[in-house]
């Protein structure tokens, strides 16, 4: 008899293990049913944004939309956009649910990648390893510290935004607390839609920034065919005057005569400037590239103007980050792109002297290198120099049409606006880019990148331009 209930029992007790079995598959067919509809919901939500933008100023905005839906709709509460400015410099441009500690970390994260990224190359996409530990194809684990002893290590996992080249232009970042003891295959599951919406809006930024370019292309192509032909109209008919004025000045006896007409003279001059500033603009690229090393060249420069500046009350700082690469270029040409971006610097601030101090006076020139030997993007060896002009002056009125001719620089009219156009055509004869942002609380910046010289190009010989002194 008892064995009877004793096997009675076993068949219940396997009964009962099948029915527990069958509702432990069913509940982990719901669990999955669920995070597939939560993931096809994260994916529509992200299709469904809107990325175009229509210039680089947009960034900021279309960063906080991305933080926002990412907190929204993604299992990470806390999430921040990261992007690089003008100056290639990356920080958090905007975030939602994040503690501000968390957005300071990620700041200082920011600063050491920028800077690996000078010396080594980190940052660009193959060469990736000071980013964090890899915890999926395109995320990367960074833990910050503890904020007490009993918590858990603060951290955060960044997916980076890659341009099609390889070079790192800002990263998504989402909040992750007790990073380490996640298990791999949920934290997968809750990054693939996050990794699809940063190609997203890598593809959108990188298009704008393409855009914007090229319509500055081709508005300063047009205006450049523009100046052209009114320097060769006004050449002529300038002539003229000039030679007439210089006549009647040295032949009048007239002291009011030989006044106005040396006022003529001089106005004519400098008009002529003028003319043949307009004749540069369209100068077409120059022959005779060779070795140019910037820092000698911009080192020169501030022997030369350094006494000058000082005398009105102006601080010039050189600063070079590591070992600067040299490049290839017309040493003439690249002199005067570094004294017109250093004029129009001492230009914004001879504008607030006496507001200013002197220790507050201040011109910055840093040169420094980025990307790697093996990133191609650039078409040499993927090297760039990058070169900073800053000032502490009140800014620029409008960043985007710096490089316009006859764009006026100070309030007061007295510049005609080219020295920054003949700076954009420069820096476009070497390959390069160009741009000019204003920095926080005030003051102004010109960045250059240029890309390095090839080893091989080193044993072409250099021109060596004329070498002189500039007007500051």
């Amino acid at each position: 008899m008892s064995g009877l209930i004793g096997l009675r029992w076993l068949e219940l007790s396997l009964a009962g293990g099948g029915l527990w079995a069958i509702w432990c598959r069913v509940q982990v067919g719901v669990a999955e049913g669920r995070r597939e509809r939560r993931e096809q919901e994260e994916l529509r939500a992200y299709a469904g944004l809107d990325v175009k933008l229509a210039a680089d100023a947009e960034v900021v905005e279309l960063a906080g939309q991305v933080s926002q839906l990412m907190a929204e709709k993604s299992v990470f509460r806390r999430t921040a956009m990261l992007v690089r400015d003008a100056g290639g410099e990356l920080s958090v441009a905007a975030s939602a649910g994040m503690e501000e500690i968390t957005v300071q970390s990620l700041n200082q994260w920011a600063v050491g990648v920028v800077e690996a990224e000078r010396k080594g190359g980190i940052g660009t996409r193959r060469n990736e390893g000071g980013l964090g530990r890899r915890v999926k194809n395109n995320a990367f684990a960074v833990v910050f510290g503890r904020t007490r002893l009993d918590d858990e290590p603060r951290g955060a996992i960044v997916i980076p935004l890659w341009t099609t080249a390889g070079r790192m232009m800002g990263a998504l970042a989402v909040g992750a607390d007790g990073l380490l003891s996640v298990r791999q295959r949920e934290l997968e599951e809750a990054l693939w839609p996050l990794e699809a919406l940063g190609v997203k809006v890598a593809r959108a930024m990188e298009n704008a920034a393409l855009a914007e370019r090229l319509m500055r292309a081709e508005r300063l192509a047009g205006l450049g065919m523009l100046a052209g032909g009114m320097a060769h109209a006004l050449s002529n008919p300038l002539t003229a005057v000039l030679g007439f004025a210089e006549l009647i000045a040295g032949s009048t006896g007239e002291p009011r005569v030989k006044a106005d007409a040396e006022i003529i003279v001089r106005e004519a001059l400098r008009m002529r400037q003028t003319v043949e500033t307009l004749l540069e603009f369209r100068r077409p690229v120059g022959q005779g590239d060779g070795f140019v090393d910037l820092v000698d060249m911009v080192r020169e420069l501030a022997v030369e103007c350094g006494e000058k500046l000082e005398g009105r009350g102006i601080r010039l700082v050189v600063q070079t980050d590591g070992e600067v690469p040299g490049v290839s270029g017309n040493r003439h040409r690249l002199r005067q792109l570094l004294e017109h971006l250093l004029n129009n610097a001492a230009q914004a601030l001879t504008g607030v002297r006496g507001v200013k101090t002197a220790e507050e006076m201040v011109i910055r020139m840093s040169l420094s290198s980025l990307g790697s030997g093996s990133d191609g993007a650039w078409g040499r060896d993927g090297r760039r120099v990058h070169l900073i002009v800053s000032d502490t002056g009140p800014g620029f009125r409008e960043p985007g049409r710096m490089f316009d001719p006859f764009h006026t620089l100070q309030d007061s009219g007295d510049s005609v606006g080219m020295g920054l156009s003949l700076c954009y055509s420069i820096v476009q004869e070497h390959g390069g880019e160009i741009s000019a942002f204003n920095l926080h609380p005030h003051g102004a910046a010109v960045a250059v990148e240029l890309p390095v010289m090839r080893a091989a190009e080193k044993n072409s010989p250099g021109v060596e331009g004329s070498g002189r002194r500039v007007t500051v």
